[in-house]
């Protein structure tokens, strides 16, 4: 035990350390490699239908350099909402990970998603009631090709790619869905999943990777 304190608060030495060093030196700002208005009009069984301004503090995220919220419709009527923020460099008033958007982990659980037979990636899934309904959310956080779920672990990469590579860019991905009464979550979840499968292989082409 006494080991495992000792760790964690060596870790928080290096952390707050490495943290001040940042806030003494300016990233680099890393463009998106594409933008995100090209995105594809179909993606797996989902067709684009609207595109809508993001509104300002959109689930406790702001100062975001590139946003997009879209909406895409299935061939049966249902609507999935997609939402980027990215960053193309952070500082103390512009965070990917910031402290009003941390209610997103209160009470969200990873999901292991197979991309292929050989990859799994883990995201994270949390439901909240927004007006009258409830709203299903899968969201990660893209780190020049990472695919993070811990918001701890999302800022200690954020450090180190500052440190070794001067740039300390990000982003969150949100993919949302309304639930009505009549809704099966389940199905909900296996629709965002199918949506995610097909989604991030074209991130790749937008999102900055290591």
């Amino acid at each position: 035990m006494n080991r495992f304190n000792t760790a964690w608060i060596i870790s928080i030495v290096i952390l707050l350390g490495l943290g001040g060093y940042l806030q003494l030196h300016k990233p680099t700002p890393t463009p998106l490699k594409m933008d995100f208005q090209k995105l594809p009009f179909i993606i797996g069984d989902w067709r684009w239908v609207r595109t809508e301004p993001s509104p300002k503090d959109f689930f406790g995220i702001n100062g975001a350099d590139k946003e997009l919220l879209s909406v895409y419709k299935s061939a049966s009527g249902n609507e999935i909402k997609l939402y980027i923020a990215y960053f193309e460099f952070q500082k103390q008033e512009k965070k990917v990970i910031g402290y009003h958007s941390k209610w997103l982990h209160k009470r969200a659980d990873v999901v292991e998603i197979p991309m292929n037979p050989h990859r799994i990636i883990r995201i994270n899934k949390t439901i909240f009631r927004r007006g009258m309904n409830n709203q299903l959310l899968l969201f990660w956080y893209d780190l020049n090709g990472r695919i993070v779920t811990n918001r701890y672990k999302a800022q200690l990469f954020t450090i180190l790619d500052g440190l070794t590579r001067g740039r300390n860019n990000g982003a969150i991905v949100i993919v949302s869905r309304t639930i009505e009464q009549s809704d099966n979550t389940n199905d909900m979840l296996n629709d965002g999943v199918g949506f995610i499968q097909n989604l991030l292989p074209i991130l790749h082409d937008y999102l900055p990777s290591s």
